[in-house]
Parts: structure tokens; sequence; C-alpha cells
């Protein structure tokens, strides 16, 4: 897994469940910035917008906003083989800055032909915080301390004394919690915030317009696939993390991956991807438990969108599009017509 791919899964999940406060992030020493951040998504939180109440006649979404630029993102029109339905296909990027928009003209014009919303997880969704609170901490009285190596510990202590973080706020946090939150903090640094994520903007579009909001999965559902994990891959995951910032790799791996976002180049973000994890433990395994493993259920779903007669726009993590491994070319080889725009 790239360190981008790490914290963008573990946004997508946390954010349902009071943002990081949950874990413990909002209670200690982190930049203002991140608490704001915080405090803009679970702002005006609540579940997925019914169906019942859509109306087209009341969509805002009434013209496309030109930018000054050539951003162009990463989308594709989806259709049948021999015609029918279309579904558009758009990687996001769960964490942004402000100037991710107004998105691409061709993006706009994809949700205003949509009449449907459909995003990775609802991020605003807090119906599972209990849950996830429960699941992102070992039991009462145990410390990660006593699952992880000393040397990893001592580690993990280094780098959370570097960002002001004490360690006994975090320390019955699992590993893999830990090795998301510490990207995070990182992004944080670099300007990028969760508010400004690609996810929100397209929810908060989605109920602004009275638009059906559909979720792939669930936020409760991703985090229990990575507390799922063995403590062995846990390890490694957190390991992971903390090599990519020991190296100082962090910021060139998120500047690459936004910047091939932005010019819309799929190979470039593979490229990228595969580079990033070169020298990382147990990528196969991780990326099949926490990448490629999801595949065979969104591919159920944008099936069923294809063939329900109305335009879905969906919305997915940008590394689930790209490669051979990627949905576009998992509906490729079904016979769909696939094409970016």
């Amino acid at each position: 897994m790239t360190f981008f791919r790490v914290a963008s899964l573990f946004i997508s999940a946390l954010a349902a469940s009071s943002t990081l406060a949950v874990f413990g992030w909002a209670s200690v020493a982190t930049p203002a910035s991140a608490q704001a951040a915080s405090a803009k998504v679970t702002a005006g939180a609540g579940p997925a917008a019914d169906l019942a109440d859509y109306d087209p006649t009341k969509s805002q979404a009434t013209k496309v906003t030109p930018r000054a630029d050539a951003m162009r993102g990463l989308l594709w029109e989806v259709k049948p083989k021999n015609g029918g339905n279309t579904l558009y296909l758009f990687g996001t990027i769960h964490v942004g800055k402000p100037s991710f928009y107004p998105l691409p003209v061709p993006v706009q014009n994809a949700l205003m032909q949509s009449s449907k919303i459909v995003v990775e997880a609802d991020v605003t969704d807090q119906s599972g915080g209990a849950e996830i609170a429960k699941l992102v901490d070992y039991p009462k009285g145990e410390t990660i301390d006593k699952h992880i190596s000393p040397a990893l510990l001592a580690r993990l202590k280094t780098q959370l004394e570097k960002r002001k973080i004490p360690f006994a706020n975090v320390a019955s946090m699992r590993p893999v919690m830990l090795g998301g939150m510490l990207p995070i903090v990182e992004y944080v640094a670099l300007g990028y915030d969760m508010a400004s994520g690609l996810d929100l903007a397209l929810i908060h579009q989605a109920k602004r317009e009275k638009k059906p909001l559909l979720q792939l999965e669930s936020a409760t559902a991703q985090i229990k696939l990575l507390t799922n994990m063995s403590a062995s891959l846990q390890e490694a995951f957190l390991d992971n993390t903390l090599s990519t910032i020991e190296r100082g790799q962090s910021a060139d791996q998120v500047t690459g991956i936004v910047n091939a976002w932005q010019l819309g180049d799929a190979k470039l973000m593979m490229d990228l991807a595969h580079e990033a994890t070169r020298d990382q433990r147990e990528t196969e395994r991780l990326n099949q438990i926490l990448l490629w493993g999801r595949h065979p259920a969104m591919m159920q779903n944008i099936e069923g969108y294809l063939a329900s007669g109305e335009v879905h726009f969906v919305a997915v993590g940008s590394l689930h599009l790209v490669g051979e491994r990627g949905l576009v070319s998992l509906l490729k080889e079904k016979g769909y017509k696939v094409r970016q725009l």
C-alpha cells in the first residue's frame, strides 16, 4: 500500500465516527488546521439523502463553472457493449485543497447528467460511530506496546514526539489505526485537509441538490477490514508508514499522486504507486486485502447501476481505478465500453 492509499482508506472510514476525536487525535497537540478540518467535516453531518427526497426540479446544478487551468481529474464514461445506460466513474482523493474547486468541467457535466451520486463511503454518516469506536482500540487495559516489537515501538514513539502527540493519548490504538493517523498529520502539514476532500464535496453536492446518495461500502465495514487484519499484517502496515516518514518520502509521494490526478494521468499514478511500495513489507497481501479484494463487490454494484436504466455518478478512490487489476480494466475485460473523458 502506498503512503497515500494508507491514509485515504483511513480517512474515508474515520470521518464517519466524529472524525479524529474518536481516535484520540483531536484531544492531542495537533496543528490547529487539523482540528479545524475535523470540525468542518462533522458540521452538518447526517445520514445519506433519502431516495424519496429526490426532486430534480430543485437541483442547483444548472450550469458549469469554468476553470482557468487545465486540471482534468480522473473520469471515465462506461456503457454496455451494445449501448444503453451510461455510468460515470470518477477517481477521488480523500483529502484536498480549495484549489481543487470548481471541479473540472467534464466532471461538472457528468454530475449534471447523473440522477444518483455514489461514493465509496458516506463520511458524514455517523450512525456507526459507536461501533467504530469499539473497533479501533484494544480491549480495556491493553496497549500497543504489548502487541508490537520493541524496535517498532521505539520508532513510533520517536515520530509521535516529533509531532507533539503524547504516547499515552494513543497507546490503546491498534497498529493499523496509528498507521493511518500519522499520514493524516503529514497531509495537514502539507496544506491538505479533509474538509476539501473530493468525497465530501460530492456528498454535500448530492444533499444540496436533493439527489439520492448511495455508498459502495460503509465506514464501519472499512474499519472492520482494517482491524480484522492479522497482528503481523497490522505491524507491517504501521512499519511501512513509519518507514515512509523516516525517509522523508511522504511529501513527494503525496505531491506526485495529486499531480497525476490533476493531469488525469492514470499510468503515472500507477507508476508512482508501484515505486512507493517497492521496498515495503507485505505489499502484495496488503493490496489484496485493502485494495483489489474489494473490487468484486464494487463491480457487482457498478454492474447493477449500469442495468438500472438510470445514470449514476460513481466516485471511488483513484487507486481503485488504475492498473491491470483496477476497476477500469475489469470493466473493459467484461466487454463494457469505457473511455476516459
